[in-house]
């Protein structure tokens, strides 16, 4: 018999586990979080396709056959609750449930199978729920987030980490396979309605939901993109246009051929298209950036009042140093050497704190590994990471200086990356990594005791003072990583013993 449950923390540890089931149009989507508090991304993520309004716009109506499908996915989710013993459970639904003639009787079903309240949300509230993921997950979130579902799209202004405009408007992609053929004469009528919309210039417009995530996955193939994570990721301006162009002008016969997108996603791709560009052209914005948190992480985070400067990645960077540390022999002090790192970079214009102390944190990533294939796989890890806030070029600024920290001499296994951060940036993430390098030897031979120690640029020379105590290091690999450094930041170096 399979094991449904979903592990809790130790028994005397608060179990802080909350879930969350998503009744959509489209999907049935259900979470569970550890601490949304502290980390919002999900120990558990399951999608249910059940179409429940596909025939919303002919009929009104939930669709019969995807009621029954959406009952046994509430029933699926319901054993698992009960087997992990969660008890801090939301449930939400959105257009489909809120506007379908037949929802009542459903709406009593899933709450019985659930047995808690189901919240069928407003338009409205979806909208800024929508708005408050997007400010939850992504780094710079001030523009317009467009959220299109199976049922509606939802329009949210934010400014600040606040919502100020919302609007909701029944053109999901299910509206892509109905017989109207003047679905888009309508949504351009009904976009235009929009006052807030045309007051304004938008710079950034931030697209989340999964027929636009899946149009992601079309330009990493057509512009040969290597860094396959959707979240977070802003596409060039310009040919991000041009797919979108092409796309909404593809016959059926086009769409049936991009294997690489899931079946249920490739009727509404042209009509996905179409759809941003026509919200581009009337916010006028001139930047992309793709969001993979939205309704479920806007909606908790409302409950549970995340403060939005707390820093995801330096949380989740944290927990690993401190299970490496746990587990691990050779005990770092990373506060230690976040200090003694600091002196050197804290003028430094592509190191930020927040890049340098995750650096720090995710030196262990890959020390159990054979020593030739440390820094390939650190970079790899780093790359596939799950993390909020976090752009793709920070991503490869970080994966580099770790993959430098363990190997400062080859470049080949990142070469195909180099492109995505500038040429400053990469060579002082080869900077970082080598000193954070020499920062942990020394951390090792002296307990972390950095007194008297110093690296420092004067008159454009790097200065290495070493008390004579430890001038062993002069004989060592550590004096292979001076000299590495010093040529990476083409000067001269001088040693001092004191």
């Amino acid at each position: 018999m399979y094991n449904l449950s979903i592990p809790k923390k130790k028994l005397f540890e608060k179990d802080t586990r909350v879930g969350i089931v998503d009744i959509g149009s489209d999907t049935i989507r259900f979470q569970i979080f550890e601490n949304f508090k502290n980390n919002q991304i999900p120990i558990f993520n399951k999608k249910i396709s059940c179409g429940l309004g596909k025939d919303l716009a002919s009929t009104n109506e939930l669709n019969k056959n995807s009621i029954k499908k959406a009952i046994n996915a509430l029933k699926y989710i319901s054993d698992i609750l009960k087997a992990s013993a969660i008890n801090n459970v939301h449930v939400i639904a959105t257009e489909a449930v809120r506007v379908a003639n037949n929802s009542s009787v459903f709406k009593l079903k899933a709450e019985s199978i659930l047995n808690t309240r189901l919240n069928v949300l407003s338009g409205k509230d979806e909208a800024k729920y929508s708005g408050l993921g997007a400010i939850v997950g992504i780094k710079k979130s001030n523009g317009i987030v467009a959220d299109l579902g199976g049922g509606s799209l939802e329009l949210a202004e934010v400014k600040k980490k606040r919502i100020l405009n919302t609007t909701s408007m029944s053109f999901g992609v299910h509206r892509a396979i109905s017989k109207n053929k003047n679905i888009y004469r309508d949504f351009d009528k009904e976009l235009e309605s929009i006052d807030w919309l045309s007051e304004n210039n938008f710079k950034r417009l931030i697209l989340t939901g999964g027929t636009w995530r899946s149009l992601i996955k079309i330009y990493f193939v057509k512009y040969d993109y290597p860094l396959n994570v959707i979240h977070h990721f802003k596409p060039n301006f310009k040919l991000f246009i041009e797919m979108l162009e092409e796309v909404s002008s593809y016959k059926q016969k086009d769409l049936k051929q991009i294997s690489y997108i899931t079946k249920d996603k490739t009727p509404y791709i042209k009509y996905a298209s179409r759809v941003a560009l026509k919200i581009i052209q009337k916010s006028k914005s001139r930047e992309i950036v793709i969001s993979y948190t939205a309704l479920r992480e806007g909606y908790l985070s409302n409950i549970y009042n995340i403060n939005n400067k707390f820093d995801p990645l330096i949380h989740e960077s944290n927990k690993l140093s401190k299970l490496h540390n746990d587990l691990e022999f050779n005990y770092i002090n990373h506060a230690a050497v976040y200090d003694f790192c600091f002196s050197f970079f804290k003028n430094h214009p592509y190191v930020s704190r927040r890049l340098l102390k995750s650096s720090i944190n995710l030196t262990s990533i890959g020390a159990s590994i054979d020593k030739d294939e440390k820094a390939q796989f650190a970079f790899n890890q780093i790359l596939k990471m799950e993390l909020l806030k976090f752009s793709h070029s920070d991503r490869i600024k970080l994966a580099s200086a770790i993959y430098f920290f363990h190997d400062n001499y080859k470049r080949d296994g990142i070469k195909k990356y180099k492109h995505l951060i500038n040429k400053n940036s990469f060579y002082s993430m080869i900077a970082l990594g080598i000193f954070n390098k020499i920062s942990i030897d020394i951390g090792f031979l002296t307990n972390f005791n950095y007194q008297n120690f110093e690296i420092y640029i004067k008159d454009h020379n790097i200065i290495f003072k070493i008390p004579k105590l430890y001038s062993d290091l002069l004989k060592s690999k550590t004096k292979k990583s001076f000299d590495t450094l010093s040529k990476v930041l083409k000067m001269q170096q001088k040693i001092v013993l004191i």
